[in-house]
């Protein structure tokens, strides 16, 4: 099944663009927010410190705007790695990876990783640091 990146944005330049995932091997780690305690003192920089150890384009998106996403990359992530916005959660709706965390939060995205082939889907990980993606 080919995986749609619409919804998807990316800070680049001083503008927002629409992203389109690359060819080969991706990992799709989707996270409930940028700046949120696991995501910024685990994940993130899980993936950044590991990228040598992945065969893979990694790519991770939360529901926030594509600037927040990049300003939290620079800070904790890695610039091989892309930092996504998913700004009202269009693409976690359509992958099934939404969550509502009510009023104080909103329509937010599950914590997963995804295998992509050349767009197609492969796998999920519902948990990556447990499930062999690191």
């Amino acid at each position: 099944m080919e995986i749609n990146s619409k919804g998807l944005y990316i800070l680049k330049n001083n503008d927002y663009i629409p992203y389109e995932f690359p060819k080969g091997d991706v990992i799709v780690c989707g996270v409930p927010g940028a700046f949120t305690p696991g995501c910024t003192n685990e994940h993130l920089p899980g993936f950044a410190k590991n990228l040598d150890k992945i065969d893979a384009k990694v790519v991770f998106v939360a529901v926030n705007d594509p600037s927040v996403m990049d300003a939290w990359n620079v800070l904790h992530g890695h610039p091989d790695i892309d930092a996504v916005a998913d700004p009202i959660a269009t693409f976690s709706k359509s992958i099934g990876k939404d969550v509502d965390f009510g009023d104080y939060m909103g329509i937010r995205c599950k914590r997963y990783a995804m295998l992509l082939h050349d767009g197609e889907f492969v796998k999920f990980y519902d948990d990556p640091f447990v499930e062999g993606v690191l």
